[in-house]
């Protein structure tokens, strides 16, 4: 049986309108609302509805009575393996915890925690242009940071601010495993990122390794759903 779409008109509405936004088949200006109302076989205060509701996303600005832009910063793609390295200059980050914790349960399987065991947790909250963007969970074993200055609490948050800290407690990173989920924000993923209603996050688990396989981070981040998509790389080889 084909799926009913039971979401309010204007909601359908907004989704169509943000999926040829992301895909760049809508640039420079938003139709008219006579335009939105032929289109979508709709009325004036439907059309109003959907488009404010990605106006609250910032897809679009502008006054009512005037043209509607669109946004084209809107969404940044972001390179995965740059998370490895220093943030640009429009990134900034707030420390909000630190301290040992215990993994979720995935996280801690990865960085292969005995039942009860904890890790250092370095929490941190991204900002872009001072918009918060990801919220970041990242976790140290004591193999990793025992001996570093991690391992000393008068120095760790001072070190938690280094944009990576492998790199400052000398690790060499080799390897990056991410995996993805999409889902419905918590309470305090939607209050702390500031996200509109109905916005989806991006849950990404990454695993961090050296050259010898040896896990040495495990971060779970929260991303905005409709500020942010990562892109991958991978040079395929033909079959012999």
């Amino acid at each position: 049986m084909k799926r009913v779409d039971n979401r309010p008109q204007s909601a359908q509405i907004a989704a169509d309108l943000r999926a040829k936004i992301l895909a760049g088949d809508i640039t420079g200006t938003l139709p008219t609302f006579e335009r939105l109302k032929e289109l979508y076989g709709t009325t004036t205060n439907t059309a109003q509805r959907a488009v404010a509701m990605l106006k609250a996303e910032g897809f679009v600005e502008g006054r009512r009575g005037k043209a509607l832009f669109i946004r084209g910063d809107r969404i940044r793609i972001s390179e995965a393996t740059a998370q490895l390295e220093p943030p640009t200059s429009t990134i900034t980050y707030q420390i909000l915890h630190i301290g040992p914790e215990r993994p979720p349960s995935d996280a801690a399987q990865k960085l292969g925690l005995a039942e009860g065991e904890t890790a250092l947790l370095r929490k941190r909250l991204m900002l872009r242009d001072d918009e918060p963007v990801e919220i970041e969970w990242s976790y140290y074993p004591d193999s990793v940071i025992t001996g570093t200055a991690l391992d000393q609490p008068q120095h760790q948050r001072d070190l938690a601010t280094e944009p990576t800290v492998l790199a400052a407690l000398g690790w060499q990173q080799h390897g990056l495993m991410d995996e993805i989920q999409v889902r419905e924000p918590t309470t305090e993923e939607l209050q702390t990122l500031e996200l509109p209603d109905e916005i989806p996050v991006m849950r990404t688990l990454r695993t961090i390794t050296d050259a010898n396989g040896k896990v040495l981070e495990v971060t779970v981040m929260i991303t905005s759903g409709h500020l942010y998509g990562v892109r991958y790389y991978q040079t395929l080889t033909p079959p012999a």
